[in-house]
């Protein structure tokens, strides 16, 4: 029995999945369905909450009998999907993708590293500038991702990821036509358009409009609720039912949006192509059967419009001409999906088969030999292995024994480098930096002036170093010379004494000092250098008083 396949079109508000299976070259549609998106999961073709997507999905599956089906083909339905058409020169088929990847930076402008490109050969030009004709499409990483997440939350297999640019093109190019027909794919929430002429495709464009605005304004006036969305969109295709909820004018306006876009399409074309008029438009999707609409393009564009099922030649392949219209996405990505998958499941997918390739019973045979031969290696090698763990053992323990008297001289050590760290720890609290300071904190309060007044103060374990201020050069000598007396400090040092007078009138004497503490001092065993500073601050102070 042919391996059957899921062909699923995610949209914001319709979810379609066509059930097939491959016969030869043919292709067999086995069940088609749709049912609704969970709320708020999808946005513009993008999955933002996969989980509730892949319960959704394993729910409608395993209610139409499919839930063994795990092989899976996502098409993308998405405005975020750039398209763009290029001439390349006449290279060979297997060459197109690497020239196409090589210039994509110039054909789109952004970060091409978060995005991944494909391409299809639309026709090969002859004449006097022969070339390649290719339709380039571009697909953001992110986008994509969000499939590989719902596969995965689904538990599928992900076969390829299409965009429907390329499902339509597979299944309209079979339909031979003397003229250039545009194909209008209504759905939902967006269009897409493809101008066609004998199997070519001429252009595609895609925009954010579809049906959702005539379905959500009868889905509201008939009072029913968001759940019944689905039953809303089909039965607004009969004409009674809309005309029992809407007048023709709000009809008319709910539609006008979308036959706008479609209209630019056309005249878009039309200023691009101004020698291949279009002479007909067909109508398909899941909207393309909305009462009036038809009515309202075939006057709009004033060309002749029809349904996609009254199109003579057409190959239908689904179990109903409207099946084709519905699942048009679906069916076309059975025919040759593009690679839009991310590289890493790529490489995973060509891993996997050249696992699968060869002769099976051969390769078997091969894996078998390979499993005993590996199996009595390590069987040998861990007999090996335990052997001489055993002998290194049982010389380690005769070691140990030997050396048992070096257990007593080790814990002695031990006891005694103890002892020895706790002396130490005792050493360094009883050597407080701060004593020095303390007793130098003490003599200034005891024998300085209350008249000077010390702006700052430095102070390490070493010494200290005080900027003071004092109302007159005498005040300023009587300092220094009371500072000369302390018993705590030593090696004072007194930097020039600038006399200043304020607006007031006011006079002050200011000075910087340095000292040593007595215990930093005597500790370094610095004698000679303390004497050379005290002749250096008794120095400073005659040359303040000179001053004076």
């Amino acid at each position: 029995m042919a391996a059957k396949v899921l062909n699923i079109e995610v949209g914001d508000r319709i979810i379609k999945v066509c059930v097939s299976a491959r016969h030869g070259k043919k292709f067999q549609i086995l069940d088609s369905f749709m049912f609704q998106t969970p709320e708020m999961s999808v946005t513009d073709g993008q999955i933002a909450n996969p989980e509730a997507v892949a319960e959704a999905l394993k729910e409608a599956l395993a209610s139409r009998g499919n839930g063994e089906v795990k092989n899976v083909v996502f098409t993308l339905t998405s405005a975020k999907v750039a398209t763009r058409e290029v001439m390349l020169p006449p290279v060979k088929d297997n060459r197109i993708k690497t020239v196409v990847e090589t210039n994509a930076s110039e054909y789109f402008p952004v970060d091409m590293s978060t995005y991944r490109i494909s391409c299809n050969l639309l026709e090969r030009v002859g004449g006097e500038t022969p070339g390649c004709r290719v339709l380039v499409m571009a697909a953001p990483r992110q986008l994509l991702e969000s499939y590989v997440r719902l596969a995965e939350a689904a538990g599928l297999q992900l076969d390829a990821v299409d965009f429907c640019g390329n499902s339509q093109y597979q299944v309209l190019r079979g339909i031979q036509d003397d003229g250039v027909v545009m194909y209008v794919d209504v759905n939902v929430t967006n269009t897409f358009v493809t101008f066609m002429k004998s199997g070519i495709l001429l252009l595609q464009r895609n925009f954010s409009v579809g049906g959702d605005e005539l379905i959500t304004a009868a889905l509201h006036a008939a009072g029913r609720s968001d759940k019944e969305y689905l039953k809303t969109m089909q039965d607004a295709g009969d004409p009674a039912f809309l005309g029992g909820l809407l007048t023709a004018e709000q009809q008319s306006d709910c539609l006008s949006r979308l036959v706008s876009g479609i209209v630019r399409s056309a005249d878009f074309f039309k200023s691009d192509h101004t020698d291949l008029p279009a002479t007909k438009v067909v109508l398909m999707g899941t909207c393309s059967h909305l009462a009036g609409l038809r009515e309202m393009i075939g006057h709009e564009i004033g060309l002749d419009t029809v349904l996609l099922h009254d199109v003579a030649g057409i190959q239908f392949v689904a179990n109903s001409a409207e099946g084709v219209s519905s699942y048009i996405s679906c069916i076309g990505s059975l025919v040759a999906p593009l690679d839009l998958l991310p590289e890493e499941l790529l490489a995973q997918k060509r891993k996997k088969q050249k696992k699968t390739d060869g002769n099976p019973i051969r390769t078997g045979i091969v894996i078998c030999v390979a499993c005993i031969l590996a199996g009595a290696a390590i069987s040998a090698f861990s007999i090996f292995r335990y052997l001489d763990t055993l002998s290194r053992r049982d010389a380690m323990q005769s070691r140990i024994d030997s050396l048992s008297s070096v257990d007593v001289t080790y814990n002695t050590y031990v006891l005694y480098k103890q002892t020895d760290e706790n002396l130490t720890a005792v050493g360094d609290y009883a050597k407080n930096p701060n004593a020095g300071l303390t007793a130098f904190l003490s003599e200034l309060e005891k024998k300085m002036p209350s008249s000077v007044l010390v702006l700052s103060a430095t102070c390490d374990d070493k010494g200290v170093t005080m900027n003071v201020t004092a109302p007159s050069m005498k005040e300023a000598a009587v300092v220094i010379s009371q500072l000369r007396s302390f018993d705590s400090i030593v090696n004072i040092e007194v930097s020039t004494i600038t006399e200043t007078t304020d607006e007031t009138g006011t006079t002050t004497a200011s000075f910087s000092i340095s000292c040593s503490y007595e215990q930093a001092e005597s500790s370094s065993g610095a004698a000679a250098s303390s004497s050379g500073t005290a002749s250096q601050a008794s120095s400073g102070t005659q040359s303040a008083s000179s001053a004076k």
